[in-house]
């Protein structure tokens, strides 16, 4: 911040002149009124003392607008740094580290980037030019004070002691109360935004009643802590008063006995009082202002915190590649024929990386804070060009092994590697993205130099014509209120396509039919192969069809591979993945036994025709 701001020295020396010239010519009515004072006692001209009004009202003009002109131009000034600020901290959350960022949740980075930037804006818009010029009222009353009678100014400082207890008190609990206010709303935020993304689920294992009771007691804790913040400030506030009023009776009863003894004249007392009571704001507006700026210190912290976190430009680096190696022994394998590249997919460029082997050895990995292991002494070989499948239940691994082979965090213990020179690894996850912007810009995120010509062949490659109907087409503007929405099926197909557009030799699919309908399922599982053709590829298979279709099977349980081979050995040793496939077909024969309505569906409409 303090970088950003010296970036704009000119302004902000200019915005500084303008409002101390502003703050110093409004501090000189206190004497003006009490010149007019002894004007009138003294029984001066007529003369007189309209020059001394009028130049009152010319001091309140002048003032009033040099300290207008100088809190816009401060407003401004800070407004354009924390743009700057907001770009730094979205162009570091983009280069984070993905295990980073789903260790702290979506949630925690979308409230950084929101929640917290407002804060910021908030204080800076309005607590900031209020403070500067609080701050700049405050030394020149203090040094008007002392012009008028140094004892008049000494009475003033009897409030201190007040505000630094009050102050200090406040300090010293409220960054922490703040603190935990900012993380008490961004887990309750993540729950939210857990629970609408995985409400057709949720509503499927009725289980709406345990989610409410999460979020409200995550909200009663953010609730509690609030009020806490509320109680804080109550008490911050009953300090100040208080030594307002220590402090203006000081000033008063020092300038009656000083008035007694004939020391000052009735205009300098009451120039005193009226700058005493000057303060009352300023102190006022700087102290409570300590509120607002506590939240933007803790909200700004936290915007610090993801640009240190954020790895410098330049190429990244390689968790795959750079792992260390450790020997560990094999796994349990169904020995079946070595797996064979499938045909070489048209149109590849003469510079085309060839697809790499990966092999994953003695590989171990444990989640942080987490005391059970996620994966244990995996042995895996995946040669060039095959399609792998990971199968297995729930918290099997499967998802931890392929963000591992993807790049996506380093293990605890073991090595993977992908060949040299390998080139890219791209992970298509589970989760659908649509982007704010036309069908253009969502495709070119993964080829920014794509022709309309290459987007609407890729199209076309793998299945999506129904992106290229009529009313549609690249042109289409996606997603927000005006946009045109998709299903999630539909979505998903495009992140197939930007694969296709990417072409890069190692692709990792974390269930990447997960969010598609019966109807939408078989689309997406021909574009799929069509992805996975020539290329090193590792699929998470929630379907069992998947899994059929690839060129070899691992099966996970509890962290650890239990078989292994290709679909039709493992059916012939009639093991796990036996068992699985049976109950699976099972299963899916009872769904899609035939019903009364034989409607198909259309990609993108969730609609019969």
């Amino acid at each position: 911040m303090v970088q950003r701001l010296g970036l704009h020295r000119k302004r902000l020396t200019l915005t500084l002149l303008v409002l101390l010239a502003g703050t110093a010519i409004t501090l000189t009515t206190p004497p003006l009124l009490g010149a007019i004072v002894d004007a009138v006692a003294g029984q001066a001209g007529r003369g007189r003392i309209t020059a001394l009004g009028a130049g009152l009202v010319a001091a309140t003009l002048v003032g009033a607008g040099l300290t207008y002109l100088g809190g816009r131009m401060l407003v401004g000034l800070v407004q354009d740094t924390l743009a700057g600020l907001r770009e730094d901290v979205f162009d570091a959350a983009v280069r984070l580290p993905a295990d980073t960022l789903e260790s702290s949740g979506s949630s925690d980075v979308v409230s950084r980037v929101t929640g917290d930037v407002e804060a910021v804006s908030e204080a800076a818009s309005g607590a900031l030019p209020q403070i500067t010029g609080a701050a700049l009222t405050i030394v020149l009353t203090v040094a008007g004070l002392a012009v008028l009678d140094p004892r008049l100014a000494l009475a003033g400082l009897v409030c201190v002691p007040f505000q630094w207890h009050a102050t200090r008190r406040f300090l010293a609990r409220s960054h922490e109360v703040y603190g935990d206010i900012r993380r008490l709303e961004s887990t309750r935020g993540q729950t939210v935004i857990e629970a609408v993304r995985g409400a057709e689920t949720i509503r499927a294992y009725r289980t709406q009643g345990t989610h409410l009771a999460e979020l409200a007691g995550r909200s009663e804790k953010a609730i509690a802590r609030q009020r806490d913040g509320v109680r804080l400030r109550n008490r911050f506030y009953g300090w100040l008063n208080a030594a307002e009023f220590v402090g203006l009776a000081a000033v008063l009863a020092t300038g009656y006995v000083l008035l007694g003894r004939d020391a000052i004249t009735l205009g300098t007392a009451t120039a005193a009082a009226l700058y005493f009571h000057r303060l009352f704001d300023p102190v006022g507006v700087l102290l409570t202002s300590l509120d607002d700026i506590q939240r933007a210190t803790v909200g700004l912290a936290r915007l610090v915190g993801v640009t240190d976190l954020a790895p410098p430009h330049g190429p990244a680096p390689d968790p795959v590649r750079d792992h260390a190696p450790l020997t560990a022994p094999a796994p349990v394998s169904v020995p079946d024929p070595a797996p064979v590249p499938r045909e070489a997919a048209a149109g590849r460029t003469p510079g085309h990386v060839p697809p790499p082997d990966i092999a994953v050895t003695g590989v171990s990995y444990t989640y942080p804070g987490a005391t059970r292991q996620a994966l244990r002494d995996i042995d895996l070989t995946i040669p060039g060009g095959t399609t792998v499948a990971l199968v297995g239940a729930s918290g099997s691994g499967k998802s931890t092994l392929a963000r591992l082979v993807a790049g996506v965090g380093r293990p605890d213990r073991g090595r993977i590697t992908a060949g040299a020179g390998t080139g890219s690894r791209y992970l298509v996850t589970q989760e659908v993205h649509l982007f704010g912007g036309t069908l253009a810009d969502n495709l070119r995120l993964a080829r920014p130099d794509a022709t309309d010509t290459e987007l609407t062949a890729a199209l076309k490659e793998t299945g999506a014509h129904w992106a290229l109907e009529p009313g549609r087409g690249l042109g289409a503007v996606l997603g927000g209120p005006d946009g045109t929405p998709l299903d999630d099926g539909s979505v998903q197909h495009l992140a197939l396509t930007r694969v296709l557009l990417a072409d890069p030799p190692v692709l990792v699919l974390d269930e990447p039919t997960a969010e598609s309908g019966p109807a939408t399922g078989a689309v997406l599982g021909e574009a799929l192969a069509r992805v996975t053709r020539d290329r090193t590829s590792v699929i998470v298979a929630h379907r069992l069809e998947q899994a059929r279709d690839c060129d070899h099977i691992v099966l996970l349980r509890d962290g650890q591979v239990t078989e292994q081979g290709t679909h039709t050995a493992l059916l012939a040793a009639a093991g796990e993945y036996a068992s699985l496939w049976r109950a699976y077909t099972n299963e899916t024969d009872h769904r899609t036994a035939p019903g009364p309505s034989t409607g198909a569906v259309t990609p993108g409409t969730d609609k019969e025709h």
